[in-house]
């Protein structure tokens, strides 16, 4: 049986960055997928997902062309061919990641991993190849999850899964349209309104689709500031998307050729008590199956949600088992499951193991990083830090400050429809704690703002800095004048 110091099970962001780091490290390491190499985020994904916004914002583009003298008619869109571009980025990715394993001396192997006893990881099963392992680390990701709801595995009702790790199409039978159109549904309900679902309703609204999202919470997007989820909704409706919050599903039913989604109306009569679409997306966030990589009887502790229980060192309560990425629950990473946060968190934990095994001092402990969280509508959205609510309830005394985008030139050029900054203070030390960006470019911008936050940038600073004209980072320098107009700094 062949040894390895590291071996990873997963080839998502967090397994793909462990590698590449325990490589740095001098560690042999093997790295075993069940699947395509990449993972969640490069194949049903961060980067398919992508594809489809970027082709819905150049369709909105030339639709609102005239403004800007392109007239040519009503722009003819072929969902095939961007589903075929989707899919040429996709293995172009997989293929250049490959390669650079294989470069950097990463041993890959293709199967079901289970780890079998500490030490001891099999591939394709039990009684298949096993692999000895100095340490282990869990990078396996998640799975889409489903509301427990009558009707959600019916036909027609879908995952992001299921229409990203194909064809990106919808498909039901002989119900939705033929031709360039094809696989787009006329009618789509998106149950959940969290970052998943907003994405899909954004690029399918473009593609032609009468968009519904329904979610049970207040508003869209509830982790976020509450004036994001606000002006989404509002740019949403204006956009044609049906948007529905404060509602319970109770079912989804099969009513002649189409599905029926039946649900418990707020009391102010606000919704239908019923609607009806011809697909339906189950966007409801994702959750672990930690329980499906290990043997019977050595499962490590789990938190209240099902991810991995990790210490400061992401060691799991098994010694030498390492976990990493959204299996992780977003360990240090304020809970966040996204692809840059599990490639901290992947190299993170490979360098751990590597102090583990030289039997040196660990890296410092990580207890909460600065990470970004970022969301693809048109405008883009990100935050960073703490939002001056979370600063309320975690008792740190706050201030915000917000610049909107009304007398902004690139914002006027470029025909933004809303949009604004929101920068929070700490009321005592004068330093940024947190940011959220509502505006084009926001998902860029945000890159700014870590480094303020990490350097604890004052108020004054920020006002003063002289940003570039015409750009949407000067409103930036607004909003930092506006916590200070508020006499709290």
């Amino acid at each position: 049986m062949e040894q390895f110091d590291f071996v990873i099970i997963g080839s998502g962001p967090a397994g793909v960055s462990a590698a590449f780091k325990a490589r740095s490290l001098g560690l042999s390491v093997c790295l075993i997928e069940k699947a395509e190499i990449g993972g969640t985020c490069l194949n049903r994904g961060c980067i398919p997902t992508k594809a489809f916004l970027h082709g819905a914002k150049l369709l909105r583009d030339v639709r609102e062309g005239e403004i800007y003298g392109l007239v040519s008619g009503p722009p003819v869109f072929d969902f095939s061919r961007l589903s075929g571009w989707k899919d040429t980025v996709v293995q172009n990715l997989r293929k250049n990641q490959s390669a650079a394993l294989l470069k950097a001396g990463v041993r890959v192997e293709t199967g079901e991993a289970r780890v079998e006893e500490p030490g001891r990881v099999s591939i394709g099963g039990g009684a298949g190849k096993c692999v000895a392992a100095r340490t282990i680390l869990l990078a396996a990701g998640t799975v889409p999850a489903k509301l427990p709801i009558p009707g959600n595995s019916l036909n027609g009702v879908y995952t992001s899964d299921d229409i990203l790790d194909g064809n990106g199409a919808f498909s039901r039978g002989s119900l939705f349209p033929n031709g360039p159109s094809a696989g787009v549904p006329p009618r789509l309900a998106i149950i959940g309104g969290g970052v998943i679902g907003v994405e899909f309703a954004a690029a399918y609204s473009a593609f032609g689709s009468e968009v519904t999202i329904i979610e049970t919470l207040p508003s869209l997007l509830a982790s976020m500031d509450r004036e994001i989820g606000q002006n989404l909704a509002l740019l949403f409706k204006k956009r044609g998307v049906k948007v529905m919050t404060g509602v319970r599903i109770d079912a989804v039913e099969e009513a002649s050729s189409v599905l029926r989604l039946t649900f418990s109306a707020p009391p102010d009569g606000s919704a239908p008590p019923a609607i009806e679409a011809d697909a339906v997306l189950m966007a409801a966030g994702r959750k672990p199956v930690a329980n499906t990589l290990f043997a019977p009887g050595i499962l490590p502790d789990l938190t209240e949600k099902g991810f991995i229980a990790l210490d400061g060192n992401m060691m799991s309560s098994i010694s030498g088992i390492y976990a990493a990425g959204d299996i992780s629950g977003g360990a240090f990473c304020a809970g966040l499951q996204l692809a840059h946060a599990a490639e901290a968190q992947g190299n993170y934990a490979a360098a751990c193991a590597a102090a583990f095994l030289n039997n040196t001092p660990a890296p410092p402990e990580k207890f909460r990083q600065t990470v970004p969280a970022c969301v693809y509508t048109v405008p883009e959205i990100s935050s960073a830090g703490l939002s001056l609510a979370e600063a309320e309830r975690e008792g740190v005394p706050a201030i915000a400050g917000k610049g909107v985008f009304g007398a902004n030139g690139k914002a006027a050029l470029e025909n933004m429809d809303r949009g604004f900054i929101k920068l929070v203070f700490h009321a005592e030390k004068r330093a940024l704690i947190g940011a959220q960006f509502f505006c084009n470019r926001a998902t860029e911008l945000i890159s700014w703002a870590l480094s303020a936050i990490e350097s604890g940038a004052s108020a004054e600073h920020i006002a003063e800095t002289v940003f570039p004209h015409p750009s949407y980072a000067e409103t930036i320098a607004q909003a930092a004048k506006d916590a200070l107009s508020r006499g709290g700094l």
